[in-house]
């Protein structure tokens, strides 16, 4: 037995289930269950949003929250949110003072943010801002990718801009104040193999701001 699930094609919306109601005090569903939002928005505040595939839970989730994410979209498992997820969180969250979207730097999820941006900046009610973090130095270049993959550094741009966010930042400010923090964030996944030469640990070494 290598894992519990009532079935496939619903692992990842029973996962967000679960998550909801064992957290209903902090989080709740957002319009048509698309995304997971925080209970009590505080007025006035910029938005922030983040959000990818499941499949590496407690990742977005779990750091919405006073002081974090605003919202956070889930798609399937690896896959990327759809525009429409993220563009129902945008217009649900931004209570006037813009949004900041906090994007991994997949093809997947730059395509499906910079959409959904797009769209609300297009209806004109909307000011919106994006930091692409791209911490992974173990993949510098791809010949089929976007370069630099955004993993684990995610969490340390989404709980610094979240906290001064949650202390009146503006968005300018917080789009200059995300950049840094993605340009002083380091990460570099190695594996270590065993003594039968087989990958059976692996460990992330972050180099943090500062």
């Amino acid at each position: 037995m290598k894992k519990f699930m009532n079935s496939a094609g619903t692992l990842a919306q029973d996962s967000l289930e679960g998550f909801v109601a064992a957290h209903g005090d902090i989080v709740m569903f957002g319009a048509g269950r698309k995304y997971v939002r925080r209970r009590m928005l505080s007025p006035g505040k910029v938005a922030i949003i983040s959000g990818g595939g499941a499949g590496h839970e407690p990742m977005h989730t779990g750091f919405v929250g006073h002081g974090m994410l605003d919202a956070a979209c889930t798609g399937y498992v690896f896959t990327s949110p759809t525009p429409d997820q993220i563009y129902a969180a945008i217009h649900e969250t931004d209570n006037g003072a813009g949004t900041l979207l906090i994007v991994k730097n997949y093809d997947g999820d730059v395509m499906n943010f910079e959409m959904a941006a797009e769209m609300a900046i297009s209806g004109g009610t909307h000011r919106i801002e994006t930091i692409i973090v791209n911490d992974d130095i173990a993949v510098e270049r791809s010949a089929r990718g976007t370069g630099r993959r955004g993993v684990a550094g995610t969490l340390v741009v989404e709980k610094i801009a979240g906290a001064a966010a949650q202390a009146g930042a503006t968005l300018d400010q917080l789009k200059v104040l995300g950049d840094a923090v993605v340009g002083a964030t380091l990460n570099d996944g190695r594996g270590l193999e065993g003594h039968d030469g087989a990958a059976d640990d692996a460990r992330d070494v972050s180099a943090w701001p500062g």
